[in-house]
């Protein structure tokens, strides 16, 4: 029984949070990022590139060797090189 009732407000709970992310969506600046960095070898040939693309909420530091934000699930990602990276952001609204 008491399991229940736990699960029961752990599901209401996860319900207001959602409810509470939404309705902090509609004021917020959401934009799209897409970040590129090259990796070479010891001739200084490209030997891969990374390419990744973030729905971002919310940057933290924005630099051409770190970047760091806050993704719309809410998870923060950090991202620090050596070499200068790539990156272009897209505004959605």
């Amino acid at each position: 029984m008491m399991k229940r009732v736990g699960n029961f407000f752990r599901s209401i709970g996860r319900f207001f949070k959602r409810i509470w992310h939404w309705i902090l969506g509609l004021f917020e600046r959401h934009q799209n990022l897409y970040v590129s960095h090259n990796q070479y070898n010891s001739e200084g040939e490209v030997i891969d590139v990374l390419e990744r693309k973030f729905e971002v909420r919310k940057f933290y530091k924005q630099t051409a060797k770190h970047l760091r934000f806050k993704t719309m699930n809410g998870t923060i990602v950090e991202l620090k090189t050596a070499t200068p990276m790539d990156f272009m952001t897209e505004t959605l609204r």
